[in-house]
C-alpha cells in the first residue's frame, strides 16, 4: 500500500521540484569591454579594483541573471554606475574615457545563444582621443 502512494506522489514531488529550478535558473546577460585602441588601458571598477585592458583585447566586466527571458542592458545593471578608463603615464593614471551616465546606445546587443546575451563596449582610438 505505501508503494501505490510513493508511485502516485512521486510524479507531484517531482514538478514541483523542477519548477523551482526553472524560477532559480533565470537568464544571463554578460558585459564585456573591447580594446580595438593602439594603447593599453586600465579599467577603475566600483569596488575601486584595477583591471588590465590590453590593446587589441577583451574582457568581461561582470554579468547579471534575470528571472524574465529579457536582457538587462548596462545603465539598469547593479553592477557598473559608470566606466572610467585610464591610461599610464609613468606612475600616473590619465583619464582618456568616461561614460557616466552609462549610454545603453554605445553598446553591442549580442545573442550568442538562446537566452544568453551580452553587451559590448568597444573602445576605438576615435573615442580615448
Amino acid at each position: 500500500m505505501k508503494r501505490i502512494y510513493l508511485l502516485v506522489l512521486l510524479p507531484f514531488l517531482v514538478s514541483f521540484q523542477c519548477e523551482d529550478d526553472l524560477d532559480n535558473s533565470g537568464f544571463e546577460t554578460t558585459y564585456l569591454l573591447q580594446n580595438e585602441s593602439g594603447i593599453d588601458l586600465i579599467l577603475l571598477s566600483n569596488g575601486n579594483s584595477l583591471v588590465d585592458l590590453e590593446s587589441q583585447s577583451e574582457v568581461s566586466i561582470g554579468s547579471t541573471l534575470n528571472s524574465v527571458t529579457e536582457p538587462v542592458v548596462p545603465s539598469e545593471s547593479l553592477i557598473f554606475e559608470d566606466i572610467k578608463l585610464y591610461r599610464t603615464d609613468g606612475d600616473d593614471f590619465i583619464l582618456v574615457y568616461d561614460q557616466e551616465p552609462l549610454d545603453d546606445a554605445l553598446w553591442i546587443f549580442n545573442e550568442p545563444s538562446v537566452n544568453r546575451y551580452e553587451y559590448t563596449l568597444v573602445i576605438t582610438d576615435d573615442l580615448i582621443d
